[in-house]
Protein backbone atom coordinates (compact mmCIF):
# COMPACT_ATOMS: atom_id res chain seq x y z
CA UNK A 1 0.00 0.00 0.00
CA UNK A 2 1.48 3.31 -1.02
CA UNK A 3 1.85 6.03 1.57
CA UNK A 4 0.05 9.34 0.80
CA UNK A 5 2.46 12.08 -0.16
CA UNK A 6 2.88 14.96 2.21
CA UNK A 7 1.95 18.34 0.79
CA UNK A 8 4.97 20.13 -0.58
CA UNK A 9 5.81 23.31 1.39
CA UNK A 10 7.43 26.30 -0.27
CA UNK A 11 10.66 27.51 1.23
CA UNK A 12 11.04 31.19 2.09
CA UNK A 13 13.52 32.91 -0.26
CA UNK A 14 16.81 34.10 1.21
CA UNK A 15 16.41 37.42 2.98
CA UNK A 16 12.65 37.12 3.45
CA UNK A 17 11.17 38.02 6.83
CA UNK A 18 10.08 35.15 9.05
CA UNK A 19 7.55 34.87 11.89
CA UNK A 20 7.39 31.75 14.03
CA UNK A 21 6.31 30.43 17.43
CA UNK A 22 9.31 29.55 19.53
CA UNK A 23 9.76 26.80 22.07
CA UNK A 24 9.63 29.46 24.76
CA UNK A 25 5.98 30.13 23.87
CA UNK A 26 6.71 33.57 22.41
CA UNK A 27 6.36 34.69 18.80
CA UNK A 28 9.60 35.61 17.06
CA UNK A 29 10.30 37.67 13.97
CA UNK A 30 13.44 38.06 11.89
CA UNK A 31 13.93 40.73 9.22
CA UNK A 32 16.93 41.26 6.93
CA UNK A 33 17.49 45.02 6.78
CA UNK A 34 20.81 45.24 4.95
CA UNK A 35 24.44 44.14 5.12
CA UNK A 36 26.88 44.46 8.03
CA UNK A 37 30.36 45.94 7.69
CA UNK A 38 31.85 42.45 7.31
CA UNK A 39 29.52 41.63 4.40
CA UNK A 40 27.18 39.30 6.28
CA UNK A 41 23.39 39.91 6.30
CA UNK A 42 22.14 42.35 8.93
CA UNK A 43 19.20 40.33 10.22
CA UNK A 44 17.25 41.87 13.11
CA UNK A 45 15.34 39.80 15.67
CA UNK A 46 12.38 40.67 17.88
CA UNK A 47 9.93 38.69 20.03
CA UNK A 48 6.44 39.38 21.38
CA UNK A 49 3.72 37.52 23.25
CA UNK A 50 1.23 37.36 20.37
CA UNK A 51 1.43 36.85 16.61
CA UNK A 52 -0.37 40.15 16.01
CA UNK A 53 2.23 42.06 18.05
CA UNK A 54 5.24 40.50 16.31
CA UNK A 55 3.63 40.97 12.90
CA UNK A 56 3.33 44.70 13.62
CA UNK A 57 7.00 44.87 14.65
CA UNK A 58 8.15 42.96 11.54
CA UNK A 59 6.14 45.19 9.20
CA UNK A 60 7.56 48.33 10.84
CA UNK A 61 11.11 47.02 10.40
CA UNK A 62 10.35 46.25 6.76
CA UNK A 63 8.98 49.77 6.28
CA UNK A 64 12.10 51.32 7.82
CA UNK A 65 14.32 49.07 5.68
CA UNK A 66 12.52 50.05 2.48
CA UNK A 67 12.75 53.75 3.46
CA UNK A 68 16.46 53.42 4.28
CA UNK A 69 15.92 54.62 7.85
CA UNK A 70 16.92 51.57 9.91
CA UNK A 71 19.46 52.53 12.57
CA UNK A 72 22.84 51.01 11.82
CA UNK A 73 23.76 47.96 13.91
CA UNK A 74 26.85 48.03 16.08
CA UNK A 75 28.04 50.45 18.75
CA UNK A 76 25.39 52.10 20.91
CA UNK A 77 26.45 55.71 21.11
CA UNK A 78 25.85 58.12 23.93
CA UNK A 79 25.78 61.83 23.12
CA UNK A 80 29.18 62.15 24.81
CA UNK A 81 30.89 59.34 22.89
CA UNK A 82 29.41 60.49 19.58
CA UNK A 83 30.30 64.18 20.04
CA UNK A 84 33.84 63.29 21.12
CA UNK A 85 34.29 60.97 18.13
CA UNK A 86 32.75 63.48 15.74
CA UNK A 87 34.73 66.54 16.84
CA UNK A 88 38.12 64.78 17.03
CA UNK A 89 37.94 62.23 14.22
CA UNK A 90 35.45 63.61 11.70
CA UNK A 91 35.37 67.40 12.04
CA UNK A 92 38.97 68.14 13.06
CA UNK A 93 40.64 66.83 9.85
CA UNK A 94 38.16 68.58 7.56
CA UNK A 95 37.59 72.11 8.93
CA UNK A 96 39.74 75.13 9.65
CA UNK A 97 41.55 76.00 12.87
CA UNK A 98 39.05 78.61 14.07
CA UNK A 99 36.06 76.42 13.22
CA UNK A 100 37.34 73.42 15.16
CA UNK A 101 38.20 75.66 18.12
CA UNK A 102 34.58 76.82 18.19
CA UNK A 103 33.31 73.26 17.88
CA UNK A 104 35.47 72.09 20.79
CA UNK A 105 34.32 74.90 23.06
CA UNK A 106 30.68 74.06 22.33
CA UNK A 107 31.21 70.30 22.71
CA UNK A 108 33.36 70.16 25.85
CA UNK A 109 32.10 73.23 27.71
CA UNK A 110 28.36 73.02 27.02
CA UNK A 111 27.05 70.01 25.08
CA UNK A 112 28.75 67.11 26.87
CA UNK A 113 28.16 68.48 30.40
CA UNK A 114 24.52 69.19 29.54
CA UNK A 115 23.54 66.25 27.31
CA UNK A 116 26.39 63.72 27.36
CA UNK A 117 24.68 60.97 29.39
CA UNK A 118 21.75 60.53 26.96
CA UNK A 119 21.70 57.61 24.55
CA UNK A 120 22.12 59.15 21.11
CA UNK A 121 18.93 57.60 19.71
CA UNK A 122 16.96 58.70 22.80
CA UNK A 123 17.90 62.38 22.61
CA UNK A 124 14.78 64.54 22.26
CA UNK A 125 14.31 68.18 21.15
CA UNK A 126 13.03 69.00 24.64
CA UNK A 127 16.34 67.87 26.19
CA UNK A 128 18.17 70.26 23.88
CA UNK A 129 15.84 73.20 24.53
CA UNK A 130 16.19 72.74 28.30
CA UNK A 131 19.97 72.88 27.88
CA UNK A 132 19.74 76.23 26.07
CA UNK A 133 17.53 77.59 28.84
CA UNK A 134 19.95 76.35 31.51
CA UNK A 135 22.88 77.95 29.68
CA UNK A 136 21.16 81.32 29.58
CA UNK A 137 20.09 81.11 33.22
CA UNK A 138 23.74 80.48 34.07
CA UNK A 139 24.74 83.68 32.28
CA UNK A 140 25.56 82.51 28.74
CA UNK A 141 24.57 84.86 25.95
CA UNK A 142 22.01 83.82 23.34
CA UNK A 143 24.85 83.81 20.80
CA UNK A 144 26.70 81.19 22.84
CA UNK A 145 23.61 78.99 22.90
CA UNK A 146 23.30 79.45 19.15
CA UNK A 147 26.90 78.32 18.65
CA UNK A 148 26.15 75.20 20.70
CA UNK A 149 23.00 74.67 18.64
CA UNK A 150 24.83 74.94 15.32
CA UNK A 151 27.55 72.58 16.51
CA UNK A 152 25.07 69.99 17.76
CA UNK A 153 23.00 70.24 14.59
CA UNK A 154 26.06 69.69 12.40
CA UNK A 155 27.24 66.69 14.42
CA UNK A 156 23.80 65.04 14.48
CA UNK A 157 23.36 65.55 10.75
CA UNK A 158 26.50 63.46 10.36
CA UNK A 159 25.09 60.82 12.71
CA UNK A 160 21.95 60.63 10.54
CA UNK A 161 24.05 60.38 7.39
CA UNK A 162 25.91 57.43 8.90
CA UNK A 163 22.62 55.86 10.06
CA UNK A 164 23.47 55.94 13.77
CA UNK A 165 20.14 57.72 14.26
CA UNK A 166 17.17 58.16 11.93
CA UNK A 167 16.21 61.75 12.88
CA UNK A 168 18.16 64.81 14.00
CA UNK A 169 16.42 66.23 17.10
CA UNK A 170 18.49 69.44 16.92
CA UNK A 171 16.79 70.26 13.61
CA UNK A 172 13.48 70.36 15.51
CA UNK A 173 14.64 72.08 18.72
CA UNK A 174 14.24 75.86 18.89
CA UNK A 175 17.36 77.87 19.66
CA UNK A 176 17.08 81.10 21.73
CA UNK A 177 16.13 84.25 19.85
CA UNK A 178 19.05 86.41 18.84
CA UNK A 179 18.64 90.15 19.20
CA UNK A 180 20.12 91.76 16.12
CA UNK A 181 22.28 94.76 16.90
CA UNK A 182 21.91 97.66 14.51
CA UNK A 183 25.27 98.61 13.07
CA UNK A 184 25.94 102.32 12.80
CA UNK A 185 28.38 102.89 9.92
CA UNK A 186 31.11 105.53 9.93
CA UNK A 187 30.41 108.81 8.23
CA UNK A 188 32.63 109.94 5.37
CA UNK A 189 34.30 112.47 7.65
CA UNK A 190 35.05 109.77 10.26
CA UNK A 191 36.56 107.48 7.61
CA UNK A 192 38.78 110.29 6.35
CA UNK A 193 39.99 111.09 9.87
CA UNK A 194 40.59 107.39 10.59
CA UNK A 195 42.71 107.00 7.46
CA UNK A 196 44.71 110.11 8.29
CA UNK A 197 45.47 108.71 11.74
CA UNK A 198 46.32 105.27 10.30
CA UNK A 199 48.93 106.85 7.97
CA UNK A 200 51.05 107.65 11.03
CA UNK A 201 51.59 103.93 11.69
CA UNK A 202 53.01 100.92 9.92
CA UNK A 203 50.91 98.90 7.45
CA UNK A 204 48.51 101.66 6.55
CA UNK A 205 47.14 99.44 3.78
CA UNK A 206 45.83 97.03 6.39
CA UNK A 207 43.42 99.65 7.70
CA UNK A 208 42.43 100.77 4.23
CA UNK A 209 41.50 97.19 3.32
CA UNK A 210 39.65 96.76 6.61
CA UNK A 211 37.49 99.80 5.93
CA UNK A 212 36.85 98.77 2.33
CA UNK A 213 35.89 95.18 3.13
CA UNK A 214 34.32 95.63 6.55
CA UNK A 215 36.76 93.29 8.29
CA UNK A 216 36.52 92.56 11.99
CA UNK A 217 39.31 93.64 14.31
CA UNK A 218 40.65 90.08 14.69
CA UNK A 219 40.80 89.70 10.91
CA UNK A 220 42.72 92.95 10.61
CA UNK A 221 45.26 92.23 13.34
CA UNK A 222 45.80 88.55 12.51
CA UNK A 223 44.95 87.71 8.90
CA UNK A 224 45.68 84.12 7.96
CA UNK A 225 47.81 83.29 4.95
CA UNK A 226 47.76 79.59 4.16
CA UNK A 227 46.55 78.81 7.67
CA UNK A 228 49.48 80.70 9.27
CA UNK A 229 49.51 84.19 10.78
CA UNK A 230 50.73 86.82 8.33
CA UNK A 231 53.96 88.54 9.18
CA UNK A 232 55.69 91.24 7.20
CA UNK A 233 59.22 90.70 5.91
CA UNK A 234 60.76 93.15 8.31
CA UNK A 235 59.97 91.21 11.52
CA UNK A 236 60.23 91.98 14.34
CA UNK A 237 57.65 94.79 13.97
CA UNK A 238 56.74 97.24 16.69
CA UNK A 239 53.38 96.85 18.28
CA UNK A 240 50.62 98.12 16.02
CA UNK A 241 47.67 100.18 17.22
CA UNK A 242 44.35 98.49 17.73
CA UNK A 243 41.18 99.64 16.00
CA UNK A 244 39.93 100.88 19.36
CA UNK A 245 43.03 103.03 19.93
CA UNK A 246 42.73 104.57 16.48
CA UNK A 247 39.10 105.34 17.05
CA UNK A 248 39.92 106.93 20.42
CA UNK A 249 42.37 109.32 18.72
CA UNK A 250 39.57 110.55 16.44
CA UNK A 251 37.55 111.85 19.36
Amino acid sequence: MTQPKKPRTSRQPNGASTIYLGKDGRWHGRVTVGVKDDGSPDRRHASRKTRAEITKVVRELERQRDAGSVRKAGQHWTVQTWLTHWVENIAAPSVGEYTIDGYRVAVYRHLIPGLGAHRLEKLEPEHIERLYKTMQEAGSAAGTAHQAHRTLNTSLNEAVRRRHITLNPASIAKAPKLEEEEVEPYTIEEVQRLLLEARKHRNTARWVIALALGLRQGEVLRPDVGGRPFRCRCDPCPAEPSAASLQARLR
